[in-house]
């Protein structure tokens, strides 16, 4: 008997739709955070190329397609997801990151000048560094505490 007793009250409960289900806070902008790990012996020509970062990033700041960006350097993690240099996109929504291959595009492409040059910068970022994780976070408001 409580075993049947058990089994009704899972599917009570597996029935409850979703939108029945509170979410007890609010959510807010997205951030793209990349930890990148510098190679052995290029320390020099990742920052030659990585000094391209942050001038694509002003400009799609000034077209409107992110709101802002950071760049960390890491001075004491140990491990094998060590990581030396990560940097933060901070996006409006992910309504925002929809079209944002296509809308960043001719930005992009005004930075670099011509599309040799970039294969240039990106051919040298990826000889200089690898991608530790790239992850989407999302800012969340909590409710005020009574």
């Amino acid at each position: 008997m409580k075993l049947l007793a058990r089994g009704v009250l899972a599917l009570a409960f597996a029935a409850l739709p979703l939108s029945a289900v509170a979410q007890n806070f609010t959510e807010g902008s997205v951030y793209r955070v990349v930890k990148l790990r510098i190679l052995p012996g290029k320390t020099t020509e990742f920052y030659k190329a990585f000094a391209w970062a942050p001038k694509v990033w002003e400009a799609e700041r000034a077209a409107g397609l992110m709101l802002d960006y950071q760049i960390f350097h890491s001075t004491s993690y140990v491990g094998e997801d060590k990581w030396d240099v990560m940097y933060v996109l901070h996006y409006k929504s992910m309504a925002a990151m929809d079209t944002l291959t296509a809308d960043a595009a001719p930005v992009v492409a005004r930075v670099y000048g011509t599309p040799e040059n970039r294969d240039m910068v990106s051919k040298m970022a990826g000889d200089t560094a690898e991608t530790v994780s790239s992850e989407l976070i999302r800012d969340i408001k909590l409710p005020s505490q009574k």
